[in-house]
């Protein structure tokens, strides 16, 4: 098996450091349904005992961005990303792989409409529709769970996982026409999912379009990034906005005071515990977690959000408990702290069994 360069493919990073690299289009315009897998030690591995059904025996688009995620428990699970009934495959990497079918999607979805991993083991996904749904893939079998209709589908937008929990839902188009890169379907709206309640409210309203080829993503500060979309056209936005959720202001709508993150850590190990120092230990009410992973054509497979075990050692010292591997995968992390009122801290980056950070 010859090393594609590959096209459109998903990546993500495996609990023990590697990435494992599925779909995609080769450079003859052959769609790739071979996986393949890359080491630090070794480079790149082919799993050709796991080559993907859906994408070697069809002519769907099922090579475009598969949807894949690893659970607590270690197992990877790819979601076919186009049509209705898509497949869903348990995928082994060890060796030359292994691949099983083992159920369908119940919702129709387009290639560039949007999953992320809200919790350990929950996925969310947005239909065309313009349903959310939930995937819980904990235990056997597998549950798809039908939760809130948000108004209309969304190719092209994205879902950013908030340092409080919730999911803010960017961009998009209500067609598929043109690969969802119509002006006239575009989604200038900002809605806000909590996970917990199951209810949507609406953030306001961006000014520019945020089609294909657009991007967003939660920054350190707890704004949210959204930008370019539109190119090649109808728009070519070389440009971006900032989005400042609600946890930033107060009852009075003036900037809210946030609680402090003054010292942390910049490497941790998974299954250990760190300090970090605060401005007052008394304030804090929760700590979070969220991997930013890489955000590319309404898919980053490699974010997660997780809520961190933590104890109070004095007036500004807390001692954290880091999550095992599989569910705080190596990668750079984003610690805050959270007060009463559900305020966030600025927050701090961490590597999560990573080489020496110098941020």
């Amino acid at each position: 098996f010859d090393i594609n360069r590959r096209w459109y493919a998903t990546s993500i990073n495996l609990p023990n450091g590697e990435i494992l690299i599925v779909g995609g289009k080769a450079q003859d315009k052959t769609y790739i349904a071979i996986p393949e897998v890359w080491s630090a030690t070794n480079g790149f591995r082919a799993l050709v005992d796991a080559e993907i059904p859906a994408i070697a025996g069809s002519t769907r688009k099922h090579w475009w961005y598969p949807h894949v995620y690893v659970s607590s428990r270690g197992a990877i699970f790819m979601i076919m990303p186009h049509g209705s009934n898509a497949d869903i495959y348990h995928l082994e990497v060890e060796g030359e792989g292994t691949i099983k079918k083992i159920g369908e999607t119940p919702f129709k979805t387009h290639v560039l409409d949007p999953s992320i991993m809200y919790r350990p083991d929950k996925v969310l996904f947005l239909d065309q529709n313009g349903r959310l749904w939930t995937f819980d893939m904990s235990g056997n079998p597998l549950v798809f769970r039908k939760n809130k209709k948000i108004g209309q589908s969304r190719t092209n937008g994205f879902f950013s996982l908030l340092p409080d929990g919730r999911v803010a839902i960017t961009g998009g188009c209500n067609t598929t026409a043109n690969l969802g890169n119509e002006l006239s379907g575009a989604n200038y709206s900002i809605q806000i999912w909590n996970p917990d309640t199951d209810k949507v409210f609406d953030g306001g309203n961006q000014q520019n379009p945020r089609l294909y080829h657009s991007t967003s993503l939660t920054l350190p500060d707890g704004t949210v990034v959204s930008a370019g979309g539109g190119a090649p056209g109808p728009v070519r936005n070389l440009n971006g906005q900032l989005y400042r959720p609600d946890y930033l202001f107060n009852e009075n709508n003036e900037e809210a005071v946030r609680p402090v993150i003054t010292r942390c850590p910049k490497n941790i190990s998974t299954n250990q515990v760190f300090t970090i120092r605060v401005g007052s230990a008394s304030q804090v009410e929760r700590i979070t977690a969220s991997k930013s992973g890489a955000s590319s054509h309404a898919r980053n497979c490699d974010a997660r959000w997780v809520e961190l075990d933590f104890e109070v050692l004095d007036k500004v010292k807390i001692r954290v408990t880091v999550k095992n591997e599989n569910v705080m995968i190596p990668g750079l992390w984003t610690i805050n702290t959270l007060d009463k009122n559900g305020i966030p801290s600025k927050g701090c980056l961490l590597g999560v069994n990573t080489a020496k950070l110098e941020i």
